[in-house]
């Protein structure tokens, strides 16, 4: 047999590889035999005879290199034996791995048509959308049974489910997460939900332990179900950013002319009063003041003379001197709403520059500030006056947490980023849908579901296709 010898050339590539143990050879046929073995029978030393296999690996489409495993043959005995080769099988084991670890790193972000096209550009990697489905499928399977432990502490956690469709049927992912510690400690999908079920999922979860709290949205069936579990003491928190949303929502509804909806610097005003009953917005009333004054004074010194050189500047095409005047009067407020919403906006990249919150109020202080607006109920649209009734029947569960925790925000945040990962690759299968949020998850943990390729193990596989090559 005529061997592969390591020369000026394929030097670099026999040292990387790992060849000059001469426990390997290879053929000039591109047989990878091992040394000489003894026959298990008449304990002769066998000789070599071709090899057992064409030895297609997962990137011999892409590299055009087959790995032939060799075998060896007994003349006394008459037998062909088979003869371990743990170098070759550690090869094509790392070739494995590394097309699995890419295809599962890409599959958090692409559907698998894009990782096909992905490995194609970027790796000159030929691997067909079949393939691609097998690695996910099989890695979800092995997801599928993958249990995480976690500690019940004396934490506000936060709850909330969200309405998907799975499999064409509507189907609620429920999820529990420590606030404090910024994980989850239960996420599941479930085709079913009602109180019953959201009792027994929490007496699964928690069991005999009682924790400090939870944050939920405003459903009315929630105080009872978790009282029923926990006793009447536990503290449930409504989700103020919930309250807000709806708060602003109903705002603009109250708004609406036809399709478009009409604010003015009362209403930003009126709307910022609400927003500043559980936490300090004194900036942004007293900047809306400043604001209101300068408006007051605009119309109160807008004469004629600064009417016919505003309609030249802003180009206003109405007739009379009234309706221009009243133009004007529009543009000025709009130009004023605009300059207070760059203000909002110039405020909140601060706070995300020095990680920094929306100052919380104590309790004696929000129930002032509560009942300063419930005092002035009529000043408000009919539809706040109604959300206004509502969080004074409810008050309690606003400030449960005595300013320790309003919101659910961080809970809403992983649920838009693991959903938009969900519908932007097209998942339709629960169990998909399942291993994508357990990944994430032990991502979060630190856990490793895919290996890890150093440089040195990417040159040590590239090195052995270049010897194979052709």
């Amino acid at each position: 047999m005529k061997a592969i010898h390591p020369n000026l050339i394929n030097f670099s590539a026999f040292e990387i590889a790992g060849l000059f143990s001469n426990k390997v050879i290879i053929s000039h046929t591109g047989i990878v035999h091992t040394t000489r073995t003894n026959c298990c029978t008449c304990e002769k030393v066998c000789n070599y005879n071709g090899s057992s296999n064409k030895g297609k690996h997962i990137l011999s489409k892409s590299s055009n290199a087959f790995f032939r495993k060799g075998q060896q043959y007994c003349s006394i005995c008459d037998k062909t034996i088979q003869v371990e080769n743990e170098w070759l099988d550690g090869i094509i084991g790392s070739l494995n791995q590394f097309i699995v670890s890419q295809v599962l790193s890409l599959s958090e972000q692409l559907s698998e048509e894009e990782i096909v096209n992905h490995l194609k550009k970027t790796m000159s990697i030929k691997i067909s959308k079949s393939t691609i489905h097998k690695i996910v499928d099989k890695s979800n399977d092995e997801f599928e049974n993958i249990e995480f432990e976690y500690e019940i502490k004396d934490h506000f956690y936060g709850y909330d489910e969200q309405y998907l469709t799975i499999d064409g049927k509507r189907a609620y992912r429920l999820v529990f997460f420590d606030l404090k510690e910024n994980k989850i400690i239960y996420e599941k999908i479930h085709y079913h939900f009602s109180k019953k079920i959201l009792k027994q999922i929490l007496a699964e979860v928690f069991g005999d332990k009682i924790p400090k709290g939870f944050v939920v949205d405003m459903r009315l069936e929630y105080p009872s179900a978790f009282k029923e579990v926990f006793g009447r003491k536990i503290k449930l928190q409504f989700c103020v950013f919930h309250l807000n949303k709806l708060i602003l929502k109903e705002y603009q509804e109250s708004l609406k002319v036809g399709k478009k909806v009409k604010w003015s610097l009362m209403d930003y005003y009126n709307l910022y009063l609400l927003f500043n009953i559980f936490y300090n917005r004194n900036f942004e009333l007293k900047r809306l003041k400043k604001l209101m004054e300068h408006f007051k004074q605009f119309k109160a010194n807008l004469t004629i003379e600064k009417v016919k050189f505003y309609v030249h500047k802003y180009k206003i095409n109405c007739k009379t001197v009234e309706k221009q005047k009243q133009e004007m009067i529009e543009i000025m407020e709009k130009k004023l709403m605009k300059s207070f919403r760059r203000i909002l906006h110039d405020k909140k990249n601060i706070r995300r520059r020095r990680k920094e919150t929306l100052p919380i109020r104590s309790t004696e202080s929000a129930k002032k500030i509560f009942a300063r607006i419930y005092g002035e109920i009529a000043l408000f649209p009919k539809e706040l006056r109604k959300r206004i009734e509502r969080i004074k029947e409810n008050f309690e569960y606003f400030i449960a947490s005595e300013g320790e925790i309003l919101t659910n925000n961080k809970l809403e945040g992983f649920f838009g980023s693991t959903l938009k990962k969900f519908r932007k690759k097209g998942r339709k299968s629960l169990l998909s849908f399942s291993a994508l949020l357990k990944r994430k998850r032990a991502k979060q943990e630190g856990k490793k579901y895919f290996r890890k390729f150093t440089v040195f193990d990417l040159a040590q596989i590239f090195a052995v296709l270049g010897l194979f090559d052709g």
